[in-house]
């Protein structure tokens, strides 16, 4: 008898340490064990919202709308916008990613006198949706949406005691954007959503905005960023679009003002164009003589500005009318295309032939030889009168007149124009060399030989296009920056 005592003792004692430790271990954890009343609540409260259901769903229509031959239903909307971009030009759309929000009163789904049954609002789960009358709302500009459904549907669904219904959807929208680009790229777009009802009319539903200051019923996220576009504002508007087939309809529009950023057009387009237009001016700089250098750059820099305007409209739709980036590689085309037409007038006007008539001899060595030749006998007949006749016999007998006599040199002196007349008188120096005055050329190879310079160093249309086509270039930008940026 005492051994068994002894061994329900040592049990009792097991179970007590043990009840310990479990209390302790728990404890330890903050384990929260639901008891039967928390368990018996739960189940009550999920009795009473399927009976509440099926209170106020018992013999409910899901094909009328609410108040039908009473009045319209009024939908108020509101957006709240998460992200804006891409906007896409070539196709003439943007996205935009919204939580769209609807609200309408139904009074079929009002529980407030229903005995017993306190709940403030209902959050109930989007299949519920299928059983009840919702707006049929669509995008009137809307290429195509999509709802976001991960992890599960972003959507949300609740019904108020007196009946009001609040309906949220998380969206994508892919919206057709008009656009106009006489400006482009300085260009700014407006990209409106336009919504309304797809079927009903305005005598059976009504679309508004949820606040009277229709702007503050569309909320834009602090974190937006777009990135060839700035949002420079919004706005919200609403109206009545009539049909006479289907009965006038409300549309509900909400307009964002995106004003392209500029940037990234500066460094492909504009300062490339700039720097080829600066190029084609170092022909101005190279000597008239070296005409492979001069055509090869001017070549080189009309091709490379065809180059860059046919680069610059790759990303547009083809319009039919030019905008401003056409307009500014078309001017400098206009600058590189000067440039190598001022080479030509160069080359016609100062170069050998310029001053030769056809079937003249046009040699430029030998009008250079004669130079050296003549400034060499007047060296000598300074020196030596007996050494300058021989040395005049001996040149007419060779074959060749060196007009070193100093009647021969009278002759074409008072043939050719003097010194002074020639610095002078530039449009009498134009007209020699249009009508190819041979003495007017030999005494300008006389008078550069006797200074010491060569003749063909630099041209005057040069020295005046290394001015003239930098000042006119800058006043075009000048001109071209004022019209697209101001007006």
């Amino acid at each position: 008898m005492k051994i068994i005592l002894s061994v329900i003792l040592m049990f009792a004692a097991r179970m007590c340490f043990a009840e310990v430790d479990y209390v302790t271990s728990t404890s330890e954890y903050d384990v929260a064990t639901p008891t039967d009343m928390d368990i018996d609540h739960e189940e009550q409260a999920r009795k009473n919202v399927t009976q509440l259901l099926n209170n106020v769903l018992h013999g409910y229509n899901k094909n009328v709308r609410p108040n039908a031959g009473v009045e319209p239903t009024l939908v108020k909307v509101d957006l709240f916008a998460l992200s804006i971009g891409p906007v896409i030009d070539l196709d003439e759309e943007f996205y935009i990613e919204v939580f769209f929000r609807q609200r309408w009163s139904d009074p079929r789904l009002d529980y407030n006198n229903t005995n017993g049954m306190d709940f403030k609002v209902l959050s109930l789960n989007t299949i519920m949706l299928e059983s009840i009358w919702y707006p049929d709302t669509y995008i009137h500009n809307g290429k195509k949406s999509k709802s976001h459904s991960i992890t599960t549907p972003n959507r949300l669904f609740r019904i108020y005691p007196n009946g009001d219904i609040l309906y949220t959807q998380r969206l994508t929208i892919v919206a057709a954007c008009p656009m106009q680009f006489q400006k482009y790229p300085m260009d700014t777009q407006r990209c409106p959503i336009r919504l309304g009802s797809n079927t009903y009319s305005v005598e059976d539903v009504v679309y508004e905005w949820k606040y009277e200051d229709m702007t503050a019923s569309v909320a834009i996220s602090e974190d937006i960023r777009l990135s060839q576009y700035a949002l420079i504002s919004w706005e919200a508007d609403k109206w009545t679009k009539k049909s006479d087939r289907i009965g006038d309809r409300t549309v509900l529009a909400v307009t964002f003002e995106l004003k392209r950023d500029l940037g990234n057009f500066l460094i492909q387009t504009y300062l490339p164009c700039s720097m080829v237009v600066f190029l084609s001016w170092i022909s101005f700089f190279l000597n008239r003589e070296a005409t492979p250098a001069r055509v090869a750059l001017g070549i080189m820099t009309i091709l490379s500005i065809t180059t860059l305007g046919w680069n610059s409209r790759t990303q547009l739709p083809k319009v039919h009318y030019a905008n401003a980036i056409d307009w500014y590689v078309l001017l400098c085309f206009g600058f590189t295309f000067a440039a190598v037409v001022e080479f030509a007038s160069v080359n016609y006007f100062t170069k050998r032939r310029a001053g030769m008539m056809p079937g003249m001899q046009d040699d430029e060595e030998d009008d250079m030889l004669q130079a050296q030749v003549e400034e060499a006998l007047l060296k000598k007949r300074r020196k030596n009168r007996a050494t300058f006749s021989l040395f005049r016999h001996r040149t007419r007998s060779g074959g060749r007149l060196l007009n070193s006599t100093p009647n021969k040199t009278r002759t074409q002196s008072a043939d050719a124009p003097s010194s002074d007349e020639d610095d002078t008188n530039f449009c009498g120096a134009i007209f020699h060399c249009l009508s190819g005055n041979a003495n007017y050329r030999r005494a300008r190879f006389k008078r550069t030989a006797k200074d010491g310079k060569s003749f063909n160093s630099v041209s005057k249309i040069d020295e005046t296009s290394r001015i003239l086509f930098p000042v006119s270039f800058c006043l075009a930008n000048a001109l071209f920056w004022c019209v697209y940026l101001i007006f």
